[in-house]
């Protein structure tokens, strides 16, 4: 579960202590909560070292600042513009959906790799990529590409695309068939649509016909103008989310050792059920006769960082954490950290995603 903050709180203070350990996860969510607060600056050096791990998210999340960075004519709005594409383009290769999509109408590229990302993104059943593509071919002279992407984008339910193949149709010439496409719409309610059909039927010679409709569309444009600006009045303030977090103080070679024991015996589950409970309680131990169940579409991930003063070990571990990070952290020597007292410097266990491993960071 997520807690909500306003846009100009601090970051949660575990996220911020899990982040400077080097933990992927909380890199990320501070660097999005502070991008989502419109500190960029300060956003840009957590999301870089969470991009640098490999999260595809922050990878995006930080072309997005570097892009805002060129669009506001920054000193250096050319090389921020080609880090942005950099940054866009690995977070697209990634899998991240959002990535693939702006590299559609990322500046700076070549059309040709705009168009290879857009089919990626329609072939996968984006609407937006459809319509993009059929714009993208009329901008090229390719009306046939245009008609083809227009259409699939109207067979997967974009109506309102039809007054684009409407205006496309009508350019050709095909005043007949512009008119049967965009009807449906303009009855339906668009004011788009009524516009479009009044065109039409004006060059069609239907003048009085093209009068009516042009009527209905100016009084439906004001009626959306005067929507517009109710709901814009009346919106809601911005919130961003944080993932829930809590520091607790224990022993962490036992608590280890007890965690990982629970999850050989039940393929890992029990074991993200002992971390969320703990989350829960913000820390206090479960009763031992209080059952734990792993449960399923969890909102959002919350992070538990345990601490052990005494050996000067600290342990970061979201609660969604794969089967293969609490495999391998079953199999961390437990003696060998037991030997790291305080004085040889305070231990940091942190799951790495890229690198598949748990990093033992020293201070």
């Amino acid at each position: 579960m997520a807690i909500p903050k306003l846009l100009w709180e601090e970051p949660d203070g575990n996220l911020v202590l899990a982040a400077e350990a080097g933990d992927v996860g909380a890199m990320k969510a501070v660097g999005k909560h502070l991008y989502e607060s419109r500190s960029p600056r300060d956003a840009e050096r957590w999301l870089l070292g969470a991009s640098e791990a490999g999260d595809p998210e922050a990878m995006y999340l930080l072309s997005r600042i570097y892009w805002n960075q060129a669009v506001n004519r920054h000193p250096n709005g050319e090389a921020d513009k080609a880090r942005s594409a950099d940054w866009c383009r690995r977070a697209a290769q990634a899998g991240w959906p959002a990535a693939a999509s702006a590299m559609g109408t990322m500046s700076g590229i070549s059309a040709e790799e705009r168009e290879y990302w857009l089919r990626r993104t329609a072939e996968g059943g984006d609407l937006w990529a459809m319509t993009s593509l059929a714009e993208l071919a009329e901008r090229q002279e390719r009306p046939d590409h245009a008609e083809h992407w227009y259409r699939v984008a109207i067979d997967h339910g974009m109506s309102h695309v039809r007054t684009q193949l409407s205006r496309l149709l009508m350019r050709q010439g095909r005043l007949g068939e512009a008119e049967q496409c965009v009807r449906p719409q303009a009855e339906a309610g668009s004011v788009a649509g009524a516009g479009q059909l009044a065109d039409v039927l004006r060059e069609l010679g239907r003048t009085q016909e093209a009068a009516a409709w042009r009527e209905r569309y100016e009084v439906r444009r004001a009626r959306e103008f005067e929507e517009s600006s109710r709901q814009l009045h009346g919106a809601a303030p911005e919130l961003a989310t944080v993932a829930v977090t809590a520091l607790v103080t224990t022993a962490v070679v036992p608590f280890i050792q007890a965690l990982v024991s629970t999850a050989a015996e039940d393929a890992y589950g029990h074991a993200r059920g002992l971390v969320r409970q703990m989350l829960r309680r913000r820390g206090e131990p479960a009763p031992a006769s209080e059952p734990v169940e792993e449960r399923a579409g969890e909102e959002e991930p919350g992070l538990l960082i345990a601490d052990d003063p005494e050996a000067g070990i600290t342990l970061f571990l979201w609660s969604n954490a794969s089967d293969e990070a609490l495999r391998a952290l079953s199999s961390l020597d437990m003696s060998e950290l037991t030997t790291r007292r305080p004085d040889q410097g305070r231990v940091r266990l942190v799951w790495h995603t890229g690198a598949s491993r748990w990093h033992i960071r020293g201070e």
